[in-house]
C-alpha cells in the first residue's frame, strides 16, 4: 500500500501488487524499472495522485491478506489533560466498522456503530493501550486507531495499521448520537445505551451523493424526511439526522446518521431514508429514480 503523507479518508492510498512484478530474481536496476512502470498503472484515487506524491512524499506499508473474511474496524478515544506534568487519563469513546469504497477500496465512505461483537472488547483494549502510549508522549484530546480484522475459522486477528491524532469521519456521528440521546457508552462491552437503558446503534455516511439532489435546499430535505416519518424521534429512539447540508444544493451531497435500537433497525432506517430521498428528488426534477452513490 502506497500512502501519500498528507492524504485523508483513504484518498491518498493506492494498492501496489508486488507478486506479478517478479522482483525476487532480478537485478536492482531491473527491480527499479519494474516498480516505476507499475506506479504508472496504479488505481490512483485522484488524477493528481502522482503529482502529489512528488510534492508530499509517501510511505509504503505491507498489505495484509488471507483469512476467510476481512473487515476495517476502528476505535476512538480522547486523552484528558494531566496534572503536574503527568500523562493525561485515557478515555475510550467508541468503536466502529468502517465502510470503504472507491477505486482501490480505500476511500472512507461511512461507518457502522459499534464494531462487531467478536472483537469489540479486544479492539477497545488495544485502543486504550495506544492512547496510554500517546499520553506518555504528551498527546492530548482526540485520537483514533484503524485496524484490519481477519477471520480464521472462529478466531479474529486484529492488526493496527494507522493512528490519527485528530477528529475523523466517525467523530461527528458519535457526537450526534451523544447530543440527541444523552446516553453513555458502557466500557465493559462497548455498547451505547440511552438513559432508559436501551442499546443504540447507527449507520452513518459522509458521502450520500446524487446529481438529482442538486438544487435541493436543506429545508426541503428536512420536510421530505419528516413527511416520511424518517426523522429522528426521541420517543422511539430511531430515525435520521443530517450534516454537511452546506454541500447539498450545489453538489448534491450530504451526510447522515441513521439511529436504531438494533443494528438491523439502523440499517433499515438508512436504506429507507436513502430510497425516499432518491424518489423525492426525482419527483421534483421530473426524472427517473436511481440509487445514490
Amino acid at each position: 500500500m502506497v500512502k501519500l503523507n498528507e492524504g485523508f479518508s483513504g484518498e491518498g492510498n493506492a494498492r501496489l501488487a508486488l507478486a506479478p512484478l517478479q522482483l525476487a530474481d532480478v537485478s536492482a536496476r531491473q527491480r527499479r524499472q519494474r516498480l516505476r512502470a507499475a506506479l504508472d498503472t496504479l488505481p490512483m484515487p485522484s488524477p493528481r495522485w502522482r503529482e502529489l506524491m512528488g510534492q508530499q512524499g509517501a510511505l509504503v506499508e505491507a498489505w495484509l491478506e488471507g483469512g476467510e473474511e476481512l473487515r476495517s474496524p476502528s476505535v476512538q478515544g480522547t486523552i484528558h489533560p494531566g496534572a503536574a506534568g503527568r500523562p493525561g487519563a485515557v478515555e475510550v469513546l467508541s468503536s466502529h466498522e468502517q465502510v470503504l469504497g472507491g477505486a482501490g477500496g480505500q476511500t472512507y465512505l461511512g461507518c457502522r456503530f459499534p464494531a462487531a461483537d467478536p472483537y469489540r472488547a479486544a479492539l477497545m483494549r488495544h485502543g486504550a493501550r495506544v492512547g496510554e502510549a500517546l499520553a506518555q508522549e504528551g498527546a492530548l484530546e482526540r485520537y483514533a486507531v484503524d485496524f484490519i480484522a481477519r477471520r480464521f475459522g472462529e478466531r479474529w486477528e486484529l492488526q493496527a495499521i494507522e493512528i490519527n491524532l485528530r477528529q475523523g469521519g466517525t467523530t461527528h456521528p458519535y457526537m450526534a448520537l451523544n447530543a440527541i440521546t444523552s446516553g453513555r457508552l458502557e466500557p465493559g462491552n462497548g455498547l451505547y445505551r440511552s438513559p432508559t437503558g436501551t442499546p443504540l446503534f447507527y449507520r452513518a455516511t459522509d458521502n450520500l451523493c446524487s446529481p438529482q439532489l442538486r438544487g435541493l435546499l436543506p429545508i426541503d430535505l428536512i420536510d421530505i424526511v419528516a413527511e416520511a416519518g424518517l426523522h429522528y424521534d426521541p420517543a422511539q429512539l430511531r430515525g435520521s439526522v443530517f450534516h454537511l447540508l452546506g454541500c447539498l444544493s450545489e453538489y448534491g451531497k450530504l451526510g447522515m446518521t441513521c439511529i436504531g435500537r438494533s443494528a438491523a433497525e439502523a440499517e433499515a432506517v438508512y436504506e429507507a431514508t436513502e430510497a425516499r430521498l432518491v424518489q423525492a428528488a426525482a419527483e421534483r426534477a421530473g426524472g427517473l429514480t436511481g440509487p445514490l452513490r
